[in-house]
């Protein structure tokens, strides 16, 4: 098991709570499971009794506990569903924060080829169904053993022989139950786990680029590939449904023959005296209840596959290598690459690049389209790893860095910052979570965006909508550059961050990042001449 999941199992581990909580839903859901065969055989005895005719107040005993298995069977239900459904919300609260966490380091970039909608697959429907744990596995399990030994004993106690039958007939419903689940569990959880992510991937695809694909005249081809993807869970789903089917059959077939069994052995009993005669249709009775105690047997075996398939598949989300996740803190800006490579895919994007930026310096990072200066620029901040050769920032290779010190000491303002389905002022406030609106607005009007925030009549609680789609280009680029304004940090890596701006705005902007902060180093990735002219040096990348 990868060091990543060990690590997520130890963040889940069971605490004494847990374990009582545990402890506390399996014996309500034993006894919620007892309650059906001791209703029906108490119910078989008390007719049988009943039908002798004898004084009314020796059937109270018998009448009461009816009544009373009758009450049982629906409070230790509710009990057992609130106890085990608390258990498992707790679980899933601290499986999320596992995963999370387990993913923080590993993104972006770092998901092993993964998109990002497998990942959001993995990290929301995968967790889910490690969480269900102790509600589709453990506790149905554990009750269902405990209580059809309980109905084993029962019957043993009337009459061993019925025992000993009841046991091998509940032995082998299960045993059968279990294969029927396994072998189409064993094929299919994997291929449903994965049809579901191929489903959700293509989902995100359609949804998120819906304008384009309209736009192109390609929706309906992406639309039947939605529809192909469904179809495939689809036909999946109902072959589980066939085996669920199977196996509600096999329960009823199981209940009639450990009915017929018992009384195969007790009629034979009764008529030579060594059982009394209503015990008869009450171990007739229980068997019918007994099979249903083990009937979801399968079920259990079923969601035992799925939950090993999705951790399997958190497995392998988080068995790529982690960004920068040393102690090492780096003592200052600078930064200093040496022959520095870096490959994707097969691909040679940086080869042998050597780079020096000393603290508080000003440098321009030019070159053509795919010459890497992006990928540069995710090195700098450890969102990729270099194949070989050296970096180091503030004399720490980056390798051994800490992945927190790193970042707080090299902001990045990207071309197309994300924009989150919030406000503007929350918008702008991830990049420095203290600064108040006053600060927020003069960042933004520092940029160029006052004529902007002068027309919304909410001002700087103006909600953006998901994406960012009430804002537009370059609107959504002069929040990316008030966030980069407010950032502090050592080191900014500009990447073309005004590049939907106009010359003369994108000047005032830059200029306007540049000198927020004094002493403050800037690497500026950009393709305008007049761009460059605002730092002190030029470098050019062209490319391996």
């Amino acid at each position: 098991m990868a060091a990543g999941v060990r690590v997520l199992h130890d963040e889940v581990g069971a605490d004494r709570h847990e374990r009582a909580s545990l402890a506390l839903a399996v014996a309500l859901a034993t006894a919620a499971a007892l309650a059906t065969p001791a209703l029906l055989g108490l119910s078989g005895y008390l007719l049988a009794r009943a039908a002798e005719q004898p004084e009314i107040f020796t059937l109270a005993v018998a009448i009461v506990g009816v009544r009373f298995f009758g009450l049982l069977r629906a409070a230790a239900r509710y009990g057992e569903r609130l106890v085990v459904h608390d258990l498992a919300l707790s679980r899933l609260g601290r499986v999320r924060v596992a995963v999370f966490a387990a993913l923080i380091p590993r993104v972006p970039g770092r998901l092993g080829g993964r998109t990002s909608a497998d990942a959001l697959d993995a990290a929301v429907s995968d967790v889910d169904r490690l969480a269900d744990l102790p509600v589709r596995v453990l506790v149905p399990a554990a009750s269902s053993l405990l209580a059809a030994l309980a109905c084993v004993a029962a019957a043993g106690l009337v009459l061993p022989a019925a025992g000993a039958l009841l046991a091998l007939v509940l032995a082998a419903q299960a045993a059968f139950l279990a294969a029927l689940a396994a072998r189409d569990a064993r094929r299919r959880a994997t291929q449903r786990s994965a049809a579901r992510a191929d489903l959700s991937g293509e989902l995100v695809t359609l949804l998120d680029a819906a304008p384009e694909l309209v736009a192109w005249g390609a929706a309906e081809s992406r639309a039947a590939r939605v529809e192909r993807a469904g179809a495939r869970v689809d036909r999946l789903v109902a072959a589980a449904a066939r085996v669920a089917s199977a196996a509600g059959a096999t329960t009823i077939l199981a209940a009639g023959v450990g009915a017929l069994a018992m009384l195969a052995v007790a009629v034979p009993a009764a008529a030579d005296g060594r059982l009394g005669g209503v015990m008869v249709a009450a171990l007739a009775l229980l068997a019918l209840g007994a099979a249903e105690v083990v009937g979801g047997a399968g079920d259990t075996v079923v969601a035992r596959y799925e939950i090993a398939a999705a951790a399997a598949r958190l497995e392998r989300l988080v068995a790529s290598p982690v960004a920068p996740g040393g102690s090492g803190r780096p003592q200052d800006p600078g930064v200093a690459l040496r022959g520095l490579t870096l490959e994707r895919a097969g691909r040679r994007i940086l080869d042998g690049v050597d780079l020096d930026i000393a603290p508080g310096e000003r440098v321009a990072l030019t070159g053509a389209s795919g010459a890497g200066k992006s990928t540069l620029a995710d090195v700098l901040v450890g969102f990729a790893e270099p194949s070989a050769g050296q970096a180091r920032t503030g004399g720490v290779d980056l390798e051994h860095a800490d992945g927190v010190a790193l970042r707080e000491t090299v902001r990045w303002a990207p071309q197309d910052p994300h924009i989150f389905a919030t406000t503007i002022a929350a918008n702008v406030r991830i990049a420095a979570p203290e600064a108040d609106d006053a600060e927020v607005e003069a960042a933004l009007r520092a940029v160029g965006a006052g004529p902007w925030l002068d027309a919304l009549s909410d001002g700087l609680a103006t909600r953006l909508g998901e994406f960012g789609e009430r804002c537009s280009g370059g609107e959504r680029q002069r929040i990316g550059l008030a966030r980069a304004y407010l950032c502090g940090g050592g080191l900014v890596v500009l990447d073309e961050p005004a590049s939907h701006l106009p010359h003369d705005e994108a000047l005032a902007a830059l200029a306007a990042v540049m000198d927020a902060e004094a002493g403050r180093g800037v690497l500026l990735i950009t393709h305008r001449r007049d761009e460059v002219a605002l730092t002190g040096r030029e470098i050019r990348l062209d490319g391996p």
